[in-house]
């Protein structure tokens, strides 16, 4: 009823998982890439978990869109189902007509059907939501689809999508069989204060908002903070009441008086005093970034320092990596740090020794200033720098030699762990 008055094209706090209205904090761009690399390692079982209406159903929709035409996607929603309706469901959702209602026949058209999409040369990823509603027996089933074999390659991807307590059911003891299947796991939290404004006026401009528009007060973020503890769905709903109070009022702009006049229409209370204390996040730096670097040592001697300043970043014996580490422990292409929305992560490209964070063997990191990392007999450690905003640019060093800046080591989990 508002849309014309403000000037928009569509809704743009709409509850429906539309992809087009993404908006990526950091947190949520981290996320978002771990389910691309989810989606192209062959043998995955990823979990992420997230409170009601942080957003989950939302990145993997979009995942899902930009997916490459080569996977074959099935989505779960429906998660009260019995073992036979769920094998069932599953089979539909891949465009197969279920044959039968015993388990072992089930099992049995699963394989084949993943089979021919395996020769195809395509690849299927079956995503489940809602799963910390499944009944305990179905993560049975969940385990020996992840089994599922073709000359030696995995035939279906699995991502499960759930509110919190799906940790609590699957750090349970008679779960260790599908905790060793685990190849990834993250946590999706809510918006914190200073995205809000971000979020708000992302939503509004792919809804067809004037760029110089100014449709909601900064004074109203803090307000929107208090009440929705950063959660974008509640987010939605408040401002989507807020633009139809303000176009009741004949308004133009969401003032913080308009907001609290909606929230008293809706009853709300603070989300705090509703559901306990929020988490916070800590504040973006206000310091201007410089390109990270990697700083390369071999026996407690000095190497070289490498800027990461492009996507993909190779790492291996062979002189066309872009750094080579002349070692028999160290494969031709050992292990490759990517970048993306401004996150660099390192992963591991099926080396024969492996890539060590001390004892942990991991196969996928997320980087963080001061984490240090073994490749054969190097020792290698991602360091990022910054600069005041007030202060001009400064000189980079880059290269096989300069000199080291010293950071305090971070000892940070490891995403994936074989």
């Amino acid at each position: 009823m508002y849309l014309e008055h403000f000037g928009l094209t569509d809704n743009p706090f709409t509850l429906i998982s539309d992809p087009r209205y993404l908006y990526l904090s950091k947190m949520h761009a981290r996320v978002k890439a771990y389910i691309e690399y989810a989606t192209q390692v062959q043998d995955s079982l990823v979990i992420f978990t997230g409170e009601i209406g942080t957003g989950k159903t939302t990145l993997i929709a979009d995942a899902v869109s930009r997916m490459a035409k080569n996977i074959v996607v099935a989505k779960i929603h429906q998660t009260k189902l019995s073992d036979t309706e769920f094998l069932q469901a599953i089979l539909q959702e891949f465009g197969a007509d279920p044959q039968g209602t015993e388990r072992a026949a089930l099992h049995t058209q699963l394989r084949k059907h993943f089979v021919e999409i395996e020769q195809k040369g395509k690849k299927a990823l079956l995503v489940i939501d809602e799963a910390q509603n499944l009944d305990p027996t179905l993560f049975e089933e969940i385990r020996f689809l992840i089994d599922l074999e073709y000359k030696n390659k995995k035939l279906v991807n699995i991502v499960l999508l759930g509110q919190p307590e799906l940790n609590e059911v699957i750090d349970a003891p008679n779960m260790e069989n599908l905790m060793q299947r685990v190849r990834l796991r993250a946590h999706i939290g809510p918006l914190a204060s200073w995205d809000i404004l971000a979020y708000i006026n992302h939503r509004l401009k792919i809804a067809g908002a004037a760029p110089s528009a100014e449709i909601f007060s900064e004074s109203t973020i803090p307000v929107i903070f208090e009440y929705t503890g950063g959660r974008p769905r509640a987010i939605n709903i408040l401002c989507d009441y807020a633009l139809t109070t303000a176009f009741i009022e004949h308004q133009y702009m969401v003032t913080e008086t308009i907001l609290r006049t909606a929230i008293s229409e809706l009853q709300w209370v603070p989300y705090e005093k509703k559901y306990g204390a929020m988490q916070m996040q800590s504040p973006p730096s206000k310091n201007r970034k410089l390109p990270a670097s990697i700083v390369v040592r071999h026996e407690n001697s000095f190497v070289g320092k490498f800027l990461v300043d492009k996507e993909f970043l190779n790492i291996g014996r062979k002189s066309d990596n872009d750094i080579v580490l002349e070692d028999p422990l160290v494969s031709r292409h050992h292990a490759q740090i990517f970048t993306k929305y401004g996150t660099s992560f390192l992963r591991d490209l099926n080396s024969a020794n492996g890539i060590f964070i001390e004892d942990l063997q991991i196969e996928l990191q997320e980087l963080l200033d001061g984490l240090t990392f073994k490749i054969g007999s190097h020792t290698l450690t991602y360091q990022t720098e910054e600069i005041p905003q007030k202060e001009n640019d400064t000189d980079f060093v880059n290269g096989r030699s300069g000199k080291i800046l010293q950071y305090p080591h971070q000892t940070v989990p490891a995403r994936i762990v074989r």
